[in-house]
Order: structure tokens, then C-alpha cells, then sequence
């Protein structure tokens, strides 16, 4: 059931749940801009209802680029925070779909966060209850530490910093177990990352301590050490250019394995056509299916829960119609599907247990495969399964039993098809036994 909020806010969908805080994104109809509406349990006491208020509004109380805006709160009907949506996407939903933080992008929003953090303390502010849930990032914009009103866990500003060490920690290794260090599992980033974060979570740096050393930490690659120059150099360099001129000659062509972890495909440069070229059926190269594999009857419908509810639903049928010449695409989106929203996806409904899905579509499409006991849950009601990214030919993925319910088909990037144009197809999604 939506909340009851000022009239100026039309609640659109349910987000999730953080405690006894229900999330939803709204619409600020005076202002004509999405926000993110928490609000706390109704059956919460009269002190917590107190205690949620007044931390965020000691969090509104504090600009920060690194710190969630909150634009208002209230305690009237209901008891609620309006605050500023930036996507939605948290560092904890980024791993429950198995995608760290982009290492180029770790220290400068480590470092502001820290900072953020810094300047709640500055004022006497415990936020109390970090963890990868409470800190949003979206590409290409600066990571923020939210969630203010949480059930308080600690009351220091070093458990605070302590706790958001470890989160930092967790959005490059994957994991908030002590002792899987950042830089052992992200190639490029220097141990003094670790010691930082070590320091942190051992309670030995302060927030603004925590933010100075990760500040200090250089981000440039170390230079090449330049060599001298030797005609030694010519003969082997000789035997080189002479060796390629030979395999372009003959019209060698070279195969490479797309599953080889070494070699990788050139990446095409983009096109500079004005429009968008017609989709075409992606390439089909499906592994070998045993006797028993049986490709089961399939329906799909659209799940778009942070947009109009509709990708081309005309087209469904395409995905389950044995033909791969025809297909489904979504829609055309004008920037990288993460800067817009968390995703869109593909629900099926299978008429008896699947061993394996095989999806043939778009290379570069990352997606993640849930299941759901209904048609009707909500996107954060599913059961992740895996998550990858679609290559070349048909992808297949094993599928763990579940007897009955619906299959989620989730796309949580789309590749560019041309500068500024971003969409996937799909020409077939087939389930076998």
C-alpha cells in the first residue's frame, strides 16, 4: 500500500524494504523530479519515530557532495524523509548482482566519502548504521553515503569509520569477511590501500584520517622505466614485421577463442551515422544439447518497474518462437541504462522445470538471472541466480531447481549501438529441461 505524504509527492513504485523502513520512488510534482521516499514502519514507537526525524534532519543540516541530500522529513500521518534519487543503486545491490566498484573509480569516491563522513562528524553527527546498503553510487556520479535514520547499531565516530571501512573494503573484494584484502583481488589498486582500510577498521584512523590517507594515495600507473636505445632491438623487430607482412599476404585468418581468458576481441570503433542502424539478429553457436535437453513451451512479459511498464510488447512473442530470426529489442535509452535506472527486464513463465536457459542476443548485454515465486513480485522479491555479460552466439547458464514460479530475465547494462544510442535484442530465450 502507498504511503500517505503531502500532496506534492505521487509515490510511482515500491523500491524495497532497509529495517523497518520501506523505500519508494516518487515524483515531486512542484519541482517536476523523481525522489526517494523512506518511511519508517507504522507500527514503530513514538521514540524511534522521533529518533528517525531528527537524524535526518542533522543530515539535511550538512551539504556534502558525498552525502545523500535530504529535502524534507515529516511526522504528521506518516513518518518520512524525502531525499534526493540518484539512480537507487547501492553498493549492496551491486554485489548481490556480482559487479564491484570499477577499481578507476574506488579511491576518489572512497576518499570523498570518508570525507563525507568527516563532516557529519564535524558536528557532532553518529550516523550509526553503515554498511554497503547505506552508500548509492551510479556511474559517472559521486558515490553517497545515505540511509540516515536506520536503527542506530553504534554511537562513535570511530565504529562509523570503522564500518564504513569495511563497506569500502566489500565494494572492491565482493565480500565484508575480514582478511580478503582490496588489493590482492583488484589488479591496479597499491597495497596502501589496504593499510588505510586496515588502519580504519581496526579503529587507528578517524574519518578525516581515513580521507587523507586514501586522498594521498597516487592514482597514476607507475611510469615504464625508459630503456636505452640498441640496434639489438632491430633484429628481432625486423623478424616481427616481416612474419605479419607473410600472415597478411596469405590471408591467414586468425581464430581466437571467445572463451579464452588471454585473448580478447578488438573493440569496434563507433559509427558515426546520424540514426541507428536496423537490429539485426544476433549470431546463433549453441553448445551441443544431450538426447534428453528438450526445449520446454515458454511465455514472456515485460518487467519495467522504474519506467512506463512497457519494451516493445509487441514483440514478445519473437523470444520463445523457435525462430532466431526474428526479435524482441528493448527500447532506445540516450545514456547508459545505469545512469537511468537499476534495469529492465524479461519475466517467463515455463511449463515445467528448467535445467538450462540459452539466450541469444546483443554481445556486451550484462544481465542477471532471478526467480520469483510469482508473476507479480517486485524486482527485489526475486532470487538472484547469475549474473554475466552476453557473448558472441548463444549464452548458456545453468539454472538451479525451482519447481513452478517465473524466471527473470534482467538486463543491468545495455551496449551502445551507436554514439549516444544504448539498446539490446534478443532474438531467442529458450529454457530446456
Amino acid at each position: 500500500m502507498a504511503p500517505r505524504l503531502p500532496d506534492r509527492y505521487q509515490t510511482q513504485v515500491r523500491l524495497g524494504r532497509d529495517s523497518d523502513v520501506e523505500e519508494w520512488l516518487a515524483i515531486d510534482t512542484t519541482l517536476d523530479r523523481p525522489v526517494l521516499v523512506r518511511i519508517l514502519s507504522s507500527e514503530a514507537a513514538a521514540s524511534r519515530r522521533t529518533t528517525f526525524v531528527e537524524r535526518n534532519r542533522l543530515a539535511a543540516s550538512v551539504p556534502h557532495q558525498h552525502l545523500v541530500d535530504v529535502f524534507a522529513v515529516g511526522n504528521d500521518e506518516s513518518t518520512y524523509a524525502i531525499l534526493e534519487w540518484n539512480g537507487g543503486v547501492s553498493i549492496r545491490d551491486r554485489l548481490a548482482a556480482r559487479e564491484m566498484l570499477p577499481v578507476e573509480e574506488f579511491l576518489p569516491n572512497a576518499a570523498g566519502l570518508a570525507d563525507g563522513l568527516a563532516a557529519l562528524h564535524d558536528q557532532d553527527i553518529i550516523h550509526g548504521a553503515i554498511d554497503p546498503g547505506a552508500i548509492q553510487f551510479s556511474a559517472a556520479h559521486p558515490a553517497k553515503l545515505g540511509a540516515f535514520g536506520r536503527p542506530g547499531r553504534w554511537s562513535t565516530p570511530h565504529a562509523d569509520t570503522a564500518a564504513l571501512a569495511t563497506a569500502l573494503r566489500a565494494s572492491i573484494t565482493g565480500t565484508e569477511a575480514p582478511g580478503v584484502r582490496a588489493s590482492q583481488v583488484a589488479e591496479g589498486l597499491p597495497r596502501a590501500v589496504d593499510t588505510a582500510l586496515d588502519a580504519a577498521e581496526a579503529g587507528q584512523l578517524g574519518s578525516a584520517d581515513l580521507a587523507a590517507a586514501l586522498r594521498a594515495i597516487p592514482t597514476t600507473p607507475p611510469q615504464v622505466e625508459k630503456r636505452e636505445w640498441s640496434w639489438g632491438w632491430l633484429v628481432p623487430t625486423a623478424v616481427l614485421i616481416i612474419a605479419a607482412l607473410a600472415v597478411a599476404t596469405a590471408g591467414i585468418a586468425l581464430d581466437t577463442d571467445p572463451d579464452s581468458p588471454f585473448l580478447f576481441p578488438a573493440t569496434p570503433s563507433p559509427t558515426t551515422t546520424a540514426t541507428a542502424p536496423e537490429p539485426t539478429a544476433p549470431t546463433t553457436t549453441e553448445a551441443p544439447l544431450t538426447p534428453d535437453q528438450v526445449v520446454l513451451s515458454a511465455s514472456a512479459g515485460v518487467l519495467d518497474p522504474f519506467g512506463d511498464g512497457s519494451e516493445h510488447d509487441g514483440e514478445l512473442a519473437f523470444l520463445t518462437d523457435g525462430d532466431d530470426t526474428t526479435i524482441w529489442r528493448t527500447e532506445s535509452y540516450f545514456a547508459p541504462l545505469p545512469l537511468l535506472k537499476p534495469g529492465v527486464g524479461l519475466v517467463f513463465t515455463v511449463e515445467d522445470m528448467p535445467a538450462t536457459v540459452d539466450v541469444i542476443g546483443t554481445e556486451s548485454t550484462r544481465y542477471t538471472i532471478a526467480w520469483a515465486r510469482s508473476a507479480d513480485a517486485a524486482r527485489d522479491e526475486y532470487e538472484d541466480v547469475v549474473s554475466g555479460e552476453l557473448r558472441d552466439g548463444a549464452t548458456r547458464m545453468q539454472l538451479t531447481e525451482r519447481s513452478g514460479g517465473v524466471w527473470l530475465l534482467w538486463f543491468t547494462d545495455l551496449p551502445q549501438q551507436e554514439e549516444g544510442i544504448y539498446y539490446t535484442v534478443i532474438s531467442e530465450v529458450s529454457f530446456r529441461s
